[in-house]
C-alpha cells in the first residue's frame, strides 16, 4: 500500500485519491489496538553538573487524573507505571535545585527512559520556585549565544529533513540549505568545511555517505536518527572545549539502549532498509545495547520510477552501535559508527537531472567511514568527576575519472586517488562544581593522524601521470583547554575560557579566549554576548599538495597556518504568552591567516566546498581575510496541544580578499535565508492514533557562480570562466515547498508508522549549476531536484 501511494505521488495523485487512502488506513488501523493502553515513563535524575545522583526528588506527570508522579531511590532513578499513551509533561522538583519540566513526551512505542540533570539553585535557603530548562535550551551551559538543542523528533517531523540532522538543522536561523544534492551545513556564509562533528566526546569524521576529504556534507548521511538522543548544535561563538573549526559544531549523542525489556524495530523507507534492536545486557547490572543497521533501497525507488537527482543508482550500507556499562559511581560506554558506499556515474546514461555526472566523463567513486570509540566517567566524591574518552576511526576514498569521447566510447583513465586518513583519538577532563555558583571544566583532545594520500592525475604535457600527492606518515593535533563559569545571581551567567591548538607538522600554535554572558533582566527577556578566536588546520589534501620543480617533487604548503576567526555574537531573547519565543542574534566575523595563492589571484580556502570537484592549489600562503556579518530572527512554538510552527530568517553578507587584493563574495553568499515551518498532530481514540501534517517553505538566495565566456571557451575547446567576475553573478532565488503527511497506530506490543514526504511539491526547477558543453558549444543548465515523493514505514515490537 505505502508503495502504491508514491506511485500515485509520482503520478501526481488528486485530492479524492488521498482522501480515499486516509480513510482506508483509518478502517484497517483502528483493529489493530486493544483499549486502556498503558506504559511506564522511568528514568534517573542526577546533579548536571556532577552527575552525583538526588535521592528524593519529586517527579510529577502535570495533568493527569488520577495523579501519577513517583519519588527517587538512593541511585536517583525513579518509575511511573500505568501510564495511558499520549503526550506528557514532566516537572521535576528537588529541594535546593531550580524545577526541570520536560514537555510533550510522546509515549507511544515503547517505554520512556528519561536522564535528567538539574542545576543547582543559588538561593538554596530560600523559598523560590525557579523556572528551570525550557524545551529548545543548549545542553552545554557554558554555551550562551548561537545554540540550541534539538530533539530526535524534530528530525523525524520536520518536512523535507529526510529524518537527517543536519538538513533539519538547515531550517535553523544563520543556516543555508539551497543543494538538493548534500546536506551541507553553510553557516553565516562559512563553508560547510568549517563545521565540526562530535560524538559522545570524540570528534569524528564526516559522517555522510559519498564523502570527500575535508567537507563535511554529503548526499546521504549515516547519522541515524533512530539511536540518536537529544544533541546541541552551536553556530558561532562556541565554548572553549570545543576546536579545530571556525563555523559551527554538532555535539552529537546516542541514546542508551533499554536496560530491562528487549525492543525492536524494522523501518522501510527512501533513505534505506533498517533493523535495529535493543535491550539488557544485564539487568542485574543495568548494562544494556543498542545496535541499528540500514541497506540502501534507492535502487527499488528507481524501477518505480522516482527521480532522485541521480541516474546512477547510490548503493550503500550502515551501521551504529552503543553498549552501555553503569557502576556504582562510574559509566563506561563503547560506541560505533561506520558505513561503506560506493556509485558509478556513467556518461552515457546522465541527463539533465543528474546532480553529480561530468560531462563526458565516467566517474566511479567509492567511500568507506568507520569510528569506534569508548568513555568512562567516574565520580569522584559529591562535586567532581573524571572523564576519558578514546577512539579510532579511518575513512578511505577510492576514486577514479574516465574521459570518453563524443559517442562515449574509448574511456582513457585522467584521475586515480586511492587514500586513507585514519585518526586515533585520546580526549580527557576533569569537571568540578565548587558550589552554585561557580564551576571549572579543564581538559585535553588529542588526534595523532595516519595519512596514506595517493593521488595522480594525467597531464598532457607529460603525457603522463603526475602525481597531485603521494604521502604516507603521521602529524599530531592536540588542544587543551579550560573554561569556568560563574553565576553571581539566578539571573546572571559569566563563561570564560581559553583554548590552545598546535599542529605538529607545521609546528603552529595558537591560544584562543572565549568568553560568553547571559543577563535574564526580567522572566521573559534576556540579553546574551559572546566572543571567540577560533582556528581551524587545513584540508589535508592541500598541506600535502606537490608540485615539481626542476624535475624535483616538492610540498610547498606544510608550513600553512591555521585559518583563524574573530567572531562577536550579541543576543536578545523575549517569551510571549502560549509558548511563542522570538530570538534575535547579530554577528560579527573577522577571518585571518586564511590560504591564498602566492601569486595574484582570486582563489581562497574559504570557498572549499563550494562544488563536489575542489580545486586544491599547490604555492599557497596564509595572508588571506574574509569577513560575515548579519543579522538573524527566529520565532518559534514548540509542539503544544499538537500545534508546532518556526519561523526564521537571516541577512547576512560573505566576503574574501584573495592575494591579487581585491574583495570577492565568497561562493556561500546567499544574502538572505527564510524558512516557514508548521504542524499539527491530530490525535483519536485516547492517543492510540495519530494524523500528523507538517509544511515548510524555503526561500533562498541564489547560489553563487562565476559567469562562463561562451565565446572565449568556444575558442578554448573547454569551459572558460569570467574571472574578472569571480561569484559576482547569482542563480535565481532557491525556491521549495515540501509537504509530510504522518499516521501512526500505538498498540500494547505493537506501533506502526506510516509517513509520505512530499518535497517540492510545486516541482520548481531550481538552478543547481551551468556548465560548458564541448559537444554542443552551447552552455548547459543543471536543475535540482523536482516534485520527489519520499514514503517511509516503521514498526516497534
Amino acid at each position: 500500500m505505502l508503495i502504491f501511494f508514491v506511485y500515485l505521488c509520482q503520478n501526481k495523485l488528486n485530492l479524492e485519491t488521498v482522501k480515499f487512502i486516509l480513510v482506508f488506513l483509518f478502517s484497517i488501523s483502528v483493529s489493530v489496538f486493544g483499549q486502556g493502553i498503558t506504559k511506564m515513563i522511568r528514568g534517573t535524575i542526577t546533579d548536571k553538573e556532577t552527575f552525583e545522583p538526588l535521592i528524593g526528588a519529586k517527579v510529577a506527570l502535570l495533568g493527569t487524573d488520577p495523579f501519577l508522579g513517583a519519588i527517587t531511590d538512593e541511585n536517583g532513578n525513579f518509575r511511573i507505571q500505568n501510564v495511558p499513551v499520549g503526550r506528557h509533561t514532566v516537572r521535576v522538583t528537588f529541594i535546593g535545585y531550580e524545577d526541570y519540566f520536560q514537555q510533550n513526551i510522546d509515549l507511544s512505542s515503547n517505554d520512556i527512559v528519561l536522564t535528567i540533570g538539574m542545576v543547582e539553585s543559588i538561593n538554596m535557603m530560600q523559598e523560590v520556585v525557579i523556572e528551570g530548562e525550557k524545551k529548545g535550551e543548549i545542553i552545554n551551559k557554558m554555551a550562551t549565544v548561537s545554540a540550541r538543542s534539538f530533539s530526535v523528533e524534530e528530525s523525524n517531523r520536520y518536512a523535507g529533513s529526510k529524518n537527517d540532522v543536519a538538513r533539519m538543522a538547515q531550517n535553523y536561523a544563520g543556516v543555508q540549505g539551497a543543494d538538493d544534492s548534500r546536506n551541507d551545513i553553510v553557516i553565516r556564509g562559512n563553508s560547510p568545511s568549517g563545521v565540526l562533528y562530535r560524538m559522545e566526546g570524540i570528534d569524528i569524521p564526516n559522517p555522510n555517505h559519498f564523502a570527500r576529504f575535508g567537507t563535511t556534507g554529503g548526499p546521504i548521511s549515516m547519522l541515524n536518527n533512530n539511536v540518536m538522543a537529544n544533541s546541541d548544535f552551536l553556530t558561532g561563538a562556541f565554548p572553549s572545549e570545543y576546536g579545530n573549526a571556525i563555523a559551527g559544531v554538532f555535539d552529537l549523542n546516542l541514546r542508551t539502549g533499554n536496560n530491562e525489556k528487549y525492543d525492536f524495530m524494522f523501518q522501510f523507507g527512501f533513505n534505506g532498509a533498517e533493523f535495529m534492536a535493543e535491550g539488557p545486557i544485564s539487568k542485574k547490572k543495568g548494562s544494556s545495547y543498542l545496535v541499528n543497521y540500514r541497506y540502501s533501497t534507492l535502487g527499488f525507488f528507481k524501477l518505480i520510477g522516482i527521480n532522485f537527482g541521480s541516474t546512477a543508482v547510490p548503493t550503500y550500507q550502515d551501521g551504529s552501535f552503543k553498549l552501555n556499562f553503569p557502576s556504582k559511581k562510574g559509566l563506561t560506554t563503547v560506541f560505533g559508527l561506520g558505513g561503506i558506499s560506493y556509485i558509478n556515474i556513467l556518461a552515457e546514461e546522465l541527463d539533465s537531472s543528474d546532480l553529480f555526472g561530468i560531462d563526458y566523463s565516467n566517474t566511479y567513486f567509492k567511500s568507506n567511514v568507520g569510528v569506534v570509540g569508548a568513555t568512562h566517567r567516574q565520580r569522584i566524591g559529591t562535586k567532581s568527576y573524571f572523564n576519558i574518552s578514546v577512539g579510532m576511526q579511518s575513512a578511505i576514498n577510492q576514486v577514479s575519472n574516465d574521459t570518453v569521447d563524443f559517442d562515449f566510447k574509448n574511456p582513457f583513465t585522467t584521475f586515480v586517488s586511492n587514500s586513507s586518513i585514519s585518526k586515533q583519538t585520546v580526549d580527557v577532563f576533569y569537571n568540578h562544581k565548587i558550589n552554585a555558583k561557580h564551576l571549572y571544566k579543564i581538559g585535553l583532545h588529542t588526534d595523532l593522524y595516519f595519512l596514506d594520500l595517493n593521488d595522480s592525475i594525467y597531464d598532457r604535457d607529460l603525457d603522463n601521470f603526475r602525481d597531485l600527492r603521494a604521502f604516507k606518515g603521521t602529524t599530531f593535533l592536540y588542544q587543551p583547554f579550560a573554561q569556568y563559569q560563574f553565576r553571581p545571581t539566578e539571573k546572571l551567567i559569566l563563561n570564560a575560557g581559553i583554548h590552545l591548538q598546535s599542529l605538529t607538522l607545521t609546528k603552529k600554535i595558537v591560544t584562543e579566549p572565549r568568553v560568553g554572558a547571559a543577563w535574564s533582566f526580567t522572566k521573559s527577556d534576556r540579553l546574551s554576548f559572546g566572543y571567540g578566536l577560533h582556528s581551524q588546520m587545513q584540508p589535508i589534501e592541500l598541506y600535502y599538495a606537490q608540485t615539481f620543480v626542476d624535475g624535483v617533487s616538492t610540498q610547498p604548503n606544510l608550513n600553512l597556518d591555521f585559518t583563524k576567526s574573530h567572531h562577536f555574537v550579541l543576543g536578545y531573547q523575549h517569551r510571549f504568552n502560549f509558548g511563542i519565543n522570538l530570538k534575535l542574534e547579530t554577528y560579527y566575523q573577522y577571518l585571518f591567516d586564511v590560504p591564498v595563492q602566492t601569486t595574484p589571484s582570486p582563489y581562497s580556502i574559504l570557498n572549499f566546498g563550494a562544488d563536489f570537484i575542489t580545486f586544491i592549489p599547490t604555492n599557497v600562503k596564509s595572508d588571506g581575510t574574509g569577513e560575515n556579518y548579519g543579522a538573524e530572527l527566529t520565532i518559534e512554538k514548540f509542539l503544544d496541544k499538537g500545534f508546532y510552527f518556526l519561523v526564521t530568517t537571516s541577512v547576512y553578507e560573505s566576503f574574501y580578499t584573495g592575494s591579487d587584493g581585491k574583495k570577492y563574495n565568497t561562493a556561500f553568499n546567499g544574502n538572505f535565508t527564510f524558512n516557514a515551518l508548521l504542524g499539527y498532530e491530530f490525535r483519536f481514540k485516547n492517543d492510540k492514533l495519530a494524523l500528523t501534517f507538517d509544511g515548510k517553505f524555503m526561500l533562498n538566495g541564489g547560489r553563487r557562480y562565476t559567469p562562463i565566456l561562451l565565446e572565449e571557451s568556444k575558442l578554448a575547446g573547454q569551459e572558460v570562466r569570467d574571472l574578472n567576475n569571480v561569484f559576482n553573478a547569482r542563480y535565481e532565488n532557491y525556491v521549495r515547498g515540501d509537504f509530510r503527511v504522518g499516521f501512526k497506530v500505538i498498540g500494547q506490543k505493537i506501533t506502526q508508522e506510516w509517513a509520505v514526504d512530499i518535497q517540492n511539491f510545486t516541482n520548481r526547477r531550481n538552478i543547481f549549476y551551468t556548465q560548458y558543453s564541448e559537444a554542443t558549444q552551447t552552455i548547459l543548465t543543471t536543475y535540482q531536484t523536482g516534485f520527489l515523493p519520499i514514503a517511509q514505514y516503521r514498526i516497534y515490537f
